[in-house]
């Protein structure tokens, strides 16, 4: 049942844990510690391992230090940035491959430089081939917020506007629209040139617009070509690249930026996503890349949403040893079967110790393993070998021996 809980100074939360029999050492780096690392992450995680019954109530613990929640904490973060730095790894070779293979195949030109954007290059995938979360959000002309970032024309600029518009204008009581090309100077960006752009603005809020506007046309509907130059406008109707432009820096420095350099900026997910609409010819030469073959497809676009949830426990420094796979991630069937895993219920849920071995497939996990062992020795010096054993049971595998 869920329950809340009250705010708690540091003294009393010391005093609360003397008073269930937890030994300190150190009251004030004690002190220390507990405002920098969460209560909730530095004790709450790994209370169950330590209390004398954890089942039952009141919480109590018999030779038990402060010290032992500091290690499994520290060894719980240490884990964790290594995991992390070695899915970046990962994560880079992944998309360095799908560049690599999709510019090979389409934007083999520079007048082709920007081909993957273009939706003509990809196929768009039925609903029934792959998960809702990631076909339903490749493309839908008529709804941005189902449709791949890179795929969007719907984003904003603004700022400073110099240059020339050619396009439709339209009139309403209080409100002009300028519906056409905008060419010139985006404040210090790059960008030359929206070719869709919007600009809906107040009359009484550009009223030298308005009647440089009512000089060349009053009637809406109208096709103008007039100058402007506006420090606050927001034109709707730019393109990935050109959001790139504005956030980026270092796409900012092209003006015609390659497909390796964009894909960067996209997360994980948009990379599945993106995976999902990939032509068979590309998405063959990333699997290639990867020692797979084309069967391989769905146990590859599996592994890698297992990966993307270990990725995000990791980037939100949540504790890692208490991982598991989302309950509605159902985990593929050649997976389960050619890396022996355990899913806790059938093809669903599995602990930190079976999701390295999926990302053992793709990443040397030889650093892992050595300090796994060195938490192992360092618990078993300190005489809390029971404890070590218990931690690592509760993330899938209590023999350490089998660990990677």
């Amino acid at each position: 049942m869920p329950t809340d809980k009250e705010f708690n100074l540091i003294t009393n939360q010391i005093r609360l844990l003397k008073d269930r029999g937890l030994i300190f050492n150190n009251l004030d780096t004690a002190r220390k510690h507990l405002m920098e690392k969460n209560y909730f992450n530095l004790i709450n995680g790994f209370e169950t391992l330590l209390l004398d019954d954890s089942k039952n109530s009141p919480k109590q613990y018999t030779k038990k230090s402060f010290d032992n929640f500091l290690r499994l904490h520290d060894f719980d973060r240490q884990l964790s940035s290594l995991i992390f730095q070695k899915i970046s790894e990962f994560e880079t070779k992944l998309k360095t491959s799908i560049a690599y293979h999709f510019c090979k195949n389409h934007c083999s030109t520079l007048a082709e430089n920007n081909n993957y954007i273009d939706c003509t290059y990809y196929n768009v995938p039925r609903r029934t081939d792959g998960p809702k979360q990631y076909v339903n959000f490749f493309y839908n002309q008529s709804n941005p917020g189902k449709t791949h970032k890179l795929l969007r024309k719907d984003y904003k600029y603004s700022g400073r506007f110099k240059g020339k518009f050619i396009g439709d204008v339209t009139y309403s009581n209080d409100k002009t629209t300028l519906k056409g090309i905008f060419s010139g100077r985006f404040g210090s960006t790059s960008i030359r040139e929206v070719r869709d752009g919007t600009y809906t603005f107040k009359n009484s809020k550009q009223a030298v617009l308005l009647a440089s506007l009512h000089g060349i046309s009053r009637t809406s509907g109208s096709t103008i070509s007039l100058p402007i130059d506006i420090s606050n406008i927001n034109i709707l109707g730019l393109d990935y690249i050109d959001e790139c432009k504005i956030k980026f820096p270092y796409v900012d420095a092209y003006n015609n930026p390659p497909f390796w350099v964009v894909i960067k900026t996209l997360m994980l997910n948009d990379v599945i996503i993106l995976m999902y609409g990939l032509k068979k010819r590309t998405l063959d030469a990333v699997l290639r890349d990867f020692n797979l073959k084309p069967n391989d497809k769905e146990k590859f676009l599996n592994t890698l949403e297992i990966i993307k949830e270990l990725r995000n426990t990791c980037a939100h420094f949540e504790l890692i040893s208490r991982f598991r796979t989302p309950k509605n991630l159902k985990i593929n069937a050649r997976l389960i079967s050619e890396l022996k895993l355990t899913p806790i219920r059938s093809q669903y849920i599995i602990k930190l110790y079976d999701v390295l071995k999926v990302l053992k497939c793709f990443a040397d996990l030889r650093d892992i393993k050595a300090l796994i062992w060195s938490f192992w020795n360092n618990e078993i010096k300190y005489g809390s070998g029971n404890i070590a054993r218990s931690f690592l049971e509760r993330m899938g595998n209590e023999n350490v021996e089998e660990w990677i």
